[in-house]
């Protein structure tokens, strides 16, 4: 057995990544690189020996790419390249296969490293389609630093460079990415075994029910008037102007009230310029997004679901009002900076907090202050 050298390090970069654990899904996108790189080699191999048509018999047997190590700084997976025959005499021809791995890695690293920059990707058609499921878990705010340790060689891929290199050999071609969307079930076509998703920005029919999740969206059809909604986290196909065609595979189904935060900020997120009477501007949906993650990261589940509300100069302001205390929460979403204000009706005792959502301790203060009451 033939243990190499780290042959790649990539460095998952995102809030999510912070307490520097590997998420299970990403393990996917890691199997879909061993196979890229497994054929770029083999290209590699045909590009040195132009005689021939195809590579030696087992020229990949026991070749893989095993993770040795996850370091911090985000998350750093550690990848070494591992061959049974190798350096195994008694298989000649094959003791150059690390070199044709290296050759590989380098293509990769040069299409995510172009796409990057804006520059040509120059990688082989029948190679970009690897890239529907590399990447594809990567969220808004997340990004595969192939790189870490020569950052300026600028070899990054998120969404929109990934999106650089799916569209690199067709122009029109469509491409698939993760994602989790919020909607309603407007359509159930039971003989079909189809339903229909919408939300303010999308409208997607013809999906197909899993057997698994037919319950669910069933329910969540018939509880459609009192506003019963959906967070379908799953994969969906875009085309080359990124607006979403169908969606192709659904791995989770949760619902929600049309009171939820989540459903209020999903919401929140699709108003345009001009949405109060000809006032206030549109939101950030990162920055949404990423208040959104905070609060369900902090909030302790003994703080009651609050009201949510846009407000006409762009922050957002969450309202919890019963017969004994009227609390609210505005947060600037740019530093989220905010301020807790929170009337008690008995005796009309106030209390104000300013606080920074960046910080775990003032999220802190908040929980402290319902499990006061």
């Amino acid at each position: 057995m033939y243990r190499g050298e780290i042959f790649l390090s990539p460095r998952l970069i995102g809030k999510r990544f912070e307490d520097h654990a590997l998420p299970v899904e990403f393990m996917a996108d890691f199997a879909a690189l061993e196979e890229l790189l497994i054929e770029l080699a083999k290209h590699k191999y045909l590009e040195a020996h132009p005689g021939r048509i195809r590579v030696p018999r087992g020229f990949s047997d026991g070749v893989s790419l095993k993770i040795s190590s996850i370091e911090d700084g985000s998350v750093i997976s550690n990848l070494v390249l591992v061959s049974t025959f190798a350096v195994n005499s008694l298989f000649v021809g094959f003791e150059n296969i690390p070199s044709y791995f290296a050759e590989a890695k380098e293509m990769l690293l040069n299409a995510v490293s172009s796409a990057n920059s804006n520059e040509q990707v120059n990688l082989p058609s029948r190679f970009i389609t690897y890239f529907n499921r590399i990447g594809k878990n990567i969220g808004e705010d997340e990004s595969i630093d192939f790189m870490p340790f020569s950052p300026e060689r600028g070899v990054i891929l998120n969404k929109q460079s990934r999106r650089k290199i799916l569209l690199s050999a067709n122009a029109n071609a469509e491409f698939l990415e993760n994602g989790s969307w919020i909607g309603v079930v407007s359509e159930l076509d039971k003989q079909q075994q189809t339903f229909s998703f919408r939300n303010n920005e999308i409208q997607i029919s013809g999906i197909s029910i899993p057997e698994e999740h037919k319950e669910t969206i069933y329910q969540a059809f018939s509880q459609y008037e009192n506003g019963i909604h959906l967070k379908l986290k799953g994969i969906a196909k875009f085309n080359a102007s990124n607006k979403m065609g169908m969606i192709t595979t659904i791995e989770h189904l949760d619902q929600l009230d049309a009171g939820d935060i989540e459903v209020r900020i999903n919401h929140i997120s699709s108003l345009r310029n001009g949405w109060y009477y000809g006032e206030g501007t549109a939101f950030d949906k990162q920055r949404l997004n990423l208040f959104l993650t905070l609060f369900n990261l902090n909030c302790d589940p003994i703080v009651p679901n609050p009201s949510t509300y846009p407000t006409v100069d762009g922050k957002i302001q969450l309202e919890w009002s019963t017969d004994l205390y009227d609390d609210s929460l505005t947060i600037d979403l740019t530093s989220l900076k905010s301020e807790f204000h929170s009337l008690r009706f008995s005796d009309e005792y106030e209390n104000i907090m300013n606080l920074d959502l960046n910080l775990i301790e003032d999220w802190a203060r908040i929980n402290d202050w319902f499990k006061q009451k």
